[in-house]
């Protein structure tokens, strides 16, 4: 059977009610008839007292028989007995007429007996207590008797009211119930009606927000959270997909406007050479942005998480060295190391190798001949735990620098900083795909820089600790 949560949570709620109602009526039934039998009693161990005390300091017998009588004889609510040893009546009630209320003798001589149950004829049940007492006029037993009617009727009216009131009480509470769950619910139905409204193109909308801080309130706020980064992720990929069809474009149309002209006329093989090569520089130009988007993308998607094993990150960084330093040697650029700690990283060797190599080829690329770059490797503890360590990469080269206003979007996909920088016809995803990989290494990559004065480029990396 499929319920809503509101018909389920008052079903519950009407449960847990109905279960604590009958507990309580039970508990109420039952401590009231234990309380009503206990002054039961109390009570007819008064009056045997009264009784035993009348018998016991009267020595006539007909005094005692008149001073019974007047007493006792018509009692308007308890009747009494009194039994000589043989078993003939002493005294006895008027409204007991020739019945007996002898049931069983009291266990021991001089104490009270326990109290018993009596279905007298024509009178009803009784409750009788009996007690065996020594007195001038010899060894009797006193009994005592109330009758239960009025009680047992107060108590069967105790039980009725309660049967009565528990239906009612348990329809009222899940009234209540269904009442309260509708409203606890109805921010969740508004939740819902507004994630409907939610679609691609209308990534602005989002949820309302209590004001009052409860379990809603921070599933909206989470929720708003969440849309704020697909909203987010989804400008960042539109913009990419534009970027990445207009740097598509460009090198297609060149293509193209290449052939046009080299076909519209008829040339000397030499030329059409020219125009081949032309055309391979593009091609390239082409199947590197190409590549690097097919990398980024892979980066974005996770597909090229691999498992990750402790590597070295010292071998990386010289094997990144050792692909660069001719490089840097046809512009006389020296490529030198200021500290090279042992650090192992937990990563994959060949991704991190891409990044090192990005960032050298830059540092390189920018650099003017007879400059410098180093690069430093150490190991520090980390900030968010003393216990963990952090390696730390830092290149730093002698180059043109980053104007401050272009330092802010280095890492924006297809961002071209000054012509200064721009020179080796790059497409500017080299530094979007290093910060792609080292944040799937839970890693940061930060770049200062000031124009004239060199760029510095920082990589942390959380520490591999065996």
């Amino acid at each position: 059977m499929n319920l809503t949560i509101r018909w389920r949570l008052t079903l519950w709620y009407g449960a847990a009610m109905a279960v604590c109602f009958a507990v309580f009526a039970t508990a109420v039934y039952v401590l009231t008839s234990r309380s009503q039998g206990a002054r039961i009693d109390f009570e007819l161990s008064e009056e045997l007292h009264e009784l035993q005390h009348d018998v016991v300091t009267m020595r006539d017998r007909q005094e005692l028989l008149d001073e019974l009588l007047a007493e006792f004889g018509k009692h308007p609510d308890f009747e009494f007995e009194i039994l000589q040893p043989d078993g003939s009546v002493l005294f006895r009630s008027q409204r007991l007429g020739d019945r007996s209320l002898r049931t069983a003798r009291p266990s021991d001589s001089q104490g009270s007996g326990a109290a018993r149950f009596l279905e007298l004829p024509g009178l009803g049940r009784y409750r009788v207590k009996a007690q065996s007492v020594d007195s001038p006029h010899g060894r009797l037993l006193l009994q005592t008797a109330i009758p239960l009617e009025s009680i047992e009727a107060a108590q069967r009216t105790l039980w009725r009211t309660l049967c009565l009131m528990g239906p009612l009480m348990l329809l009222a509470a899940m009234a209540g119930g269904y009442m309260l769950a509708r409203r606890v619910l109805a921010p969740v139905d508004e939740i819902a009606a507004t994630a409907e409204r939610i679609t691609a193109q209308r990534l602005d909308q989002r949820l309302p927000v209590l004001a009052v801080h409860d379990e809603l309130s921070r599933l909206a706020r989470t929720l708003n959270n969440m849309m704020d980064r697909l909203q987010h992720s989804f400008v960042e990929m539109r913009r990419f997909t534009a970027d990445a069809a207009h740097e598509l474009r460009t090198p297609i149309t060149l293509l193209r406007t290449q052939l046009d002209v080299a076909l519209r006329l008829d040339r000397s093989p030499d030329e059409y050479r020219q125009v081949l090569l032309s055309l391979r520089d593009d091609v390239e130009h082409f199947s590197r942005l190409a590549t690097q988007l097919l990398e980024l993308s892979r980066e974005d998607a996770g597909l090229n998480a691999a498992s990750l094993t402790p590597v070295p990150l010292k071998s990386i960084l010289l094997a990144a060295m050792a692909e660069l330093r001719p490089t840097a040697e046809l512009k006389s650029q020296s490529l030198d190391i200021d500290t090279l700690a042992d650090s192992e990283v937990l990563g994959d060797a060949d991704r991190l190798k891409r990044v090192f190599v990005n960032l050298l080829d830059n540092a390189i690329k920018f650099t003017p001949p007879n400059g410098r770059i180093r690069i430093s490797l150490n190991a520090e503890p980390s900030t968010a735990s003393a216990s963990s360590r952090i390696a730390i990469v830092i290149i730093h080269d002698t180059g043109c620098g980053i104007a401050p206003e272009h330092l802010p979007h280095v890492f924006d996909r297809f961002y071209q900083a000054d012509p200064s920088r721009s020179t080796s016809n790059g497409t500017g995803l080299g530094l979007a795909i290093c910060q792609a990989i080292v944040t799937t290494h839970q890693g940061t990559l930060t770049i200062t820089s000031q124009p004239n004065e060199g760029t510095g480029v920082k990589v942390l990396l959380p520490a591999y600790e065996s």
